[in-house]
C-alpha cells in the first residue's frame, strides 16, 4: 500500500469507490466475523488498535544516506519534503513552533531505539509523567489514557522521558518510493528506558472477544441488508464517481456525514438522510453562489445547483438504497467494534466537566490484502474528536 497518511472509515468505501467499495467494505466485514468466529483459525483480515496520539511520527534510518530522522506526515511531501537529521533542522523548517520542539525531543530520544528501516507512530507523551494516586495520565490528543503505575508498562513508562506507539512498517529503496505495510513488532524496541513504546498489535486473548451464536446471526442479518441495499443503490455510487473537488457528491456526502456527527444523532431512516443531504447541498452551493462576484459566474453555480438538486431527486430511490446500505455497514461495524473492546489494557477516558468519563478506545484498524479501513464508532469517539480541545501542543 502508499503511504499511512490518511485512513478512511469503512463505510465511506462506498463514496470513495461506489459498487467496488461496497463489496470491499462487504468483504472486509465478512472476514472480521469470521476472525471472531470461535474456531476459524483462517481469517484474511488482521487487527490493529488505532491509537489517539499525536502527533503522527515518522523515524527510523534514511534508505539513501542511512542517517537516522524524525519528521510528522510531512516527511512524504512531493515538494519540501520536511525531513530532520539534527536539531538545525528542527529549527530551519518548524522554526520555534511545539512541533519543533517535540521533533527535537524525537530525535534524541528515538535514535537511541535499536529501529530498522523505516517505522511510523503516534506520540503518546513527550516529558515525563507524574504519579498520581497510583496511575499516570496522559492525553495526546482527545483521549485520556489512565495506566496503573504498578504494572508492566506502568513501571516503563515511569522511568521514562517519552512514550510512542508505532503501528506501521515501511519498505524501500528511497523516501518518494516507500511502501507502507501495517503492523508493527515492537519486542525488540522495549530495552531503552527513556522511550516507552507501546504496540499497536491486537490478540484476542482466550476468544474474548468471540462471536456468540446470537452475535453472529445478528451481525450475518445486518450484512444480508446491507449486501440488498447496496446492490439496489449500486448504480447510483457508480454514476456519481468520477467528479472531483469538494462539491463533487462523494466528497459532499463525506462532508454532510461529518456534519451530522458532530450534531451526536444520526437520521434513524434512509429518506431522513436523503432529505437532509438535499438541504445540505442546497445551502452549500447557495453560500459558493453569494461569494461569486459577477453574473456569469453566479449563474454558472446556480445551473450546477440545479443540476446536483436535479440529479438526486430523478435518483431518489437508488439514493435511499445507497444510504440504507450506509447505515447497515456502520451497524454492522458497531456490532464488531463492541466486540473488539472486550480486550482492553489500559482505560480510556474523555475529559468532560464534571471530570472523566469512560470511554471506548478510538478504534482498530481492519487489514486485508494490503489495504486499510479503520473502524470507529463515529458517534462515540470521531464526535468527540470534534468537540473535545485537544491540547498536546499547548
Amino acid at each position: 500500500m502508499a503511504k499511512n497518511t490518511h485512513l478512511e472509515h469503512l463505510e465511506d468505501d462506498i463514496f470513495n469507490e461506489g459498487s467496488a467499495g461496497a463489496t470491499n467494505a462487504l468483504n472486509f466485514l465478512k472476514a472480521l466475523r469470521d476472525m471472531l468466529s470461535e474456531g476459524s483459525g483462517g481469517s484474511k483480515v488482521k487487527i490493529t488498535t488505532k491509537w489517539d496520539g499525536a502527533p503522527a511520527v515518522i523515524c527510523g534510518r534514511d534508505p539513501e544516506n542511512g542517517k537516522f530522522f524524525v519528521g510528522t506526515k510531512s516527511v512524504f511531501n512531493k515538494v519540501d519534503a520536511k525531513i530532520v537529521y539534527t536539531d538545525e533542522d528542527a529549527d530551519r523548517l518548524y522554526g520555534g513552533s511545539t512541533v519543533g520542539s517535540i521533533l527535537k525531543l524525537c530525535l534524541k530520544y528515538l535514535s537511541d531505539l535499536p529501529i530498522k528501516g523505516v517505522l511510523q507512530g503516534d506520540l503518546l507523551y513527550s516529558k515525563p509523567l507524574s504519579k498520581m494516586s497510583g496511575e499516570y495520565k496522559f492525553k495526546p490528543n482527545t483521549i485520556t489514557y489512565v495506566l496503573d503505575a504498578k504494572s508492566p508498562m506502568g513501571m516503563k513508562v515511569g522511568a521514562s522521558k517519552m512514550g510512542i506507539v508505532f503501528h506501521t512498517t515501511y519498505t524501500g529503496n528511497s523516501m518518494s518510493s516507500l511502501s507502507a505495510g501495517f503492523g508493527v513488532d515492537v519486542s525488540n524496541l522495549q530495552g531503552v528506558k527513556n522511550v516507552a513504546v507501546f504496540s499497536s498489535s491486537f490478540e484476542n486473548i482466550n476468544g474474548a472477544a468471540n462471536l456468540t451464536p446470537a452475535e453472529k446471526s445478528k451481525l450475518n442479518s445486518v450484512i444480508l441488508s446491507a449486501e440488498k441495499s447496496l446492490a439496489s443503490g449500486g448504480k447510483f455510487l457508480d454514476t456519481i464517481q468520477g467528479g472531483k473537488g469538494p462539491f463533487s457528491l462523494p466528497a459532499l456526502f463525506k462532508v454532510y456525514f461529518n456534519q451530522i456527527i458532530r450534531g451526536g444523532k444520526i437520521p434513524t431512516s434512509s429518506s431522513q438522510m436523503a432529505n437532509g443531504f438535499k438541504q445540505f447541498v442546497s445551502t452549500k452551493y447557495t453560500t459558493e453562489i453569494d461569494k461569486k462576484k459577477t453574473l456569469k459566474s453566479k449563474l454558472d453555480w446556480t445551473e450546477r445547483k440545479a443540476e446536483s438538486l436535479k440529479y438526486l431527486n430523478t435518483n431518489s430511490n437508488m439514493m435511499n438504497s445507497a444510504l440504507d446500505g450506509f447505515k447497515n455497514l456502520m451497524d454492522a461495524k458497531v456490532l464488531i467494534i463492541n466486540k473488539l473492546i472486550q480486550i482492553k489494557s489500559i482505560g480510556t477516558f474523555l475529559e468532560t466537566e464534571n471530570g472523566l468519563r469512560a470511554t471506548n478506545p478510538e478504534g482498530f484498524v481492519a487489514i486485508r490484502d494490503g489495504a486499510a479501513l479503520k473502524l470507529v464508532d463515529r458517534l462515540e469517539f470521531s464526535r468527540a474528536n470534534f468537540t473535545v480541545a485537544k491540547d498536546w501542543g499547548k
